[in-house]
């Protein structure tokens, strides 16, 4: 298993990271009707690059190791 500074588990990071961009992609759908749609556009954007890169690093984590 790989750990990262600190001694901190990869997998506690990357799922840290999936629910955060997870969080983004709901609060920046929310934002999306409200005047700040430019903000919830970028949040929406952010929030799946974040879900679906640590998803990838974790997925192969598994597979590989």
């Amino acid at each position: 298993m790989n750990k990262y500074s600190g001694g901190v588990p990869s997998f506690a990071i990357w799922g840290l990271h999936i629910l955060v961009g997870l969080y983004f992609l709901w609060l920046g759908y929310n934002m999306i009707s409200s005047k700040f749609k430019p903000h919830g556009v970028i949040l929406v954007v952010f929030g799946a690059l974040m879900f679906s890169y640590h998803g990838h690093l974790w997925f192969n984590s598994l597979v590989i190791d």
